[in-house]
């Protein structure tokens, strides 16, 4: 039988979770829902932000420490769906700078199941830019 892709509110959780912990700086949320394995893959609006495994979770533990207490984020609709073993998921939140400069990034993950457990294995984060401008 053919598994069927379903919205997933446990995905969106760790979704919303995940940009609950850089407004309170909770380094420790971004490693216990990565996964752990070198494929894992953090893909960054900076052309230097494209890491694996270990370089990933720090980067990102990182950043999430020190950005507590300065950002806020306003989440915005969090989409998430699974089928089986595998889920994605989607935001697009606004987060405020401590300057008040506003950034809205799309962002989205995709999720593995392992050991029962829902891991993210890879995070995309962009901030759009029309495409005259990036392309002339």
């Amino acid at each position: 039988m053919e598994a069927r892709v379903e919205k997933s509110k446990e995905l969106a959780n760790i979704i919303s979770g995940w940009f609950n912990a850089a407004v309170q700086g909770d380094g420790k949320y971004a490693g216990k829902h990565l996964s752990q394995r070198n494929t894992m893959l953090l893909v960054g609006t900076d052309p230097d932000e494209w890491l694996r495994g270990k370089a990933a979770t720090a980067f990102l533990s990182n950043e999430a420490t020190e950005s507590g207490g300065h950002v806020k984020v306003n989440i915005g609709e969090v989409e998430a769906y699974k089928e089986g073993t595998v889920g994605w998921g989607i935001a697009h939140p606004t987060i405020t700078l401590p300057n008040g400069k506003k950034v809205q990034p799309r962002w989205s993950a995709v999720f593995h199941k392992e050991r029962g457990q829902w891991k993210i294995v890879q995070i995309h984060a962009s901030v759009g830019v029309p495409n005259e401008q990036a392309f002339g």
